[in-house]
This record gives structure tokens, sequence and C-alpha cells, in this order.
């Protein structure tokens, strides 16, 4: 699929496979999880502070609010995400394109060099949708490091419930902006 603005390529999406991805463990510990939700995300300050999925500009219902930080490791990270009904199906269940969406940023928490964070951007992502989440389940995604190459960085991410139920898992190439 390609879309197109005129003749300028936007992006194109094909299918892909996220088989080699092993997930870590779902985290045991939701004051950390809710803590994270309280303190991480894209503040005001920053560029990405109205993004749909990490921007803390964007009011519950509007944006997904998946807020996190890199950590509690190096090359990992830790979101809070509390689905809303704005997401929803009509059976509950967020859609497809906002569980998606919950896979995004927190890659780049994971990836980024905490002495280096200049803006990055998604340039490929390749998700997989288990079971979806939930209005008003507790959820958190956790990302992880896969490698690097110049200013492309490779992370994975998975969607996990309080109880522990993996929802979705993506692996993300960012491209990290020039200074």
């Amino acid at each position: 699929l390609r879309l197109m603005d005129g003749e300028t390529l936007v992006c194109e999406a094909r299918a892909g496979s996220v088989a080699h991805l092993v997930p870590p463990p779902a985290p045991t510990d939701w004051q950390d999880v809710m803590h994270r939700g309280e303190v991480g995300g894209s503040g005001p300050e920053s560029e990405f502070g109205t993004c749909i999925v990490c921007g803390r500009n964007r009011a519950v219902g509007d944006g997904l609010r998946v807020l996190g930080t890199s950590g509690p490791q190096k090359g990992t990270s830790l979101s809070c995400y509390l689905p809303h009904a704005n997401h929803a199906d009509s059976a509950g269940r967020i859609r497809p394109e906002f569980v998606w969406g919950t896979l995004d940023c927190p890659g780049a928490y994971a990836a980024q060099d905490l002495d280096d964070m200049r803006p990055a951007l998604t340039g490929r992502m390749t998700a997989k949708i288990i079971d979806p989440p939930r209005v008003g389940e507790r959820c958190a995604v956790v990302g992880w490091k896969i490698g690097e190459d110049g200013r492309k960085l490779y992370s994975g991410t998975a969607l996990y419930t309080e109880s522990g139920r993996l929802c979705a898992l993506a692996t993300c190439t960012w491209i990290v902006l020039k200074a």
C-alpha cells in the first residue's frame, strides 16, 4: 500500500513479521508503572508535547497518553497506558490503529542514548496485535533496544495488561535527526 500526496510518497506499507522478537516479561511493579505515567512522556517544553502517543499536552481521551521513561535498566523503557473509550470499538476493545500507536514512542525511550537525546522519528514499524486491551484495563508498554547503525536505532515494544496478558508486539526503526 502507498499513501501519496499528489506525486509525493508519504508512506508505504507491506506485510512483515515479528516472529523473531522475544518480549521481556510483563512488569510486576505496578506502582512503578503508574508512577511513570505521572512523570513520563513528552512534556510541554518538548517538540513532541502534542504527540498523539506520548504527548502530555494531549487531553485524556484525545491522545493515547502512553507516558513513560527510559529504564529501569539501560536500553529499556517502561510506560503506563490507560485505554480510553474514545479509542475503542463497539465491543470495548482498543482499535488496531491505536494499539499500534501504543507501541511507538516507548521504543524510542528504550533505544535512545540518554547522553544524545536529539529527536528521533519513526522510520519503520512492524507490529502484531495478539489480543487488544479493553477500555479501563491498566496496561504497560515495555521497550527494549535491539541495536543501532549510525543514526538508525532499533527497538522492540510489548504491550501488557496488568494481569500479564501480552496484547501486542512490535519492532521499530528510529531515525535520529541530524544536529
